[in-house]
């Protein structure tokens, strides 16, 4: 995870880039890196509060949301 330009925010943890799209961060772009990819956000004001929820177990969003985001996240992921 790192900050990226003014405005955005970015991370190479799937589940997480899931999470954030789940809770309604718009996904602003999809960059290579080597072998991986970067997903990149519109960062908010709470994000770190988000993150910080997030890895500690601390937020709840609905399941179903959650695996139908991670099937279109890992369809963006192999059509890039």
């Amino acid at each position: 995870m790192q900050a990226a330009r003014d405005g955005e925010f970015e991370t190479r943890d799937f589940y997480l880039a899931c999470f954030l799209r789940c809770t309604g961060y718009d996904l602003l772009d999809l960059r290579a890196d080597g072998r991986r990819r970067v997903f990149i956000f519109r960062d908010r004001s709470t994000r770190r509060d988000d993150v910080l929820a997030f890895y500690g177990d601390g937020t709840v969003v609905p399941p179903l949301a959650f695996c139908s985001t991670i099937k279109d996240m890992k369809a963006l992921l192999h059509n890039a």
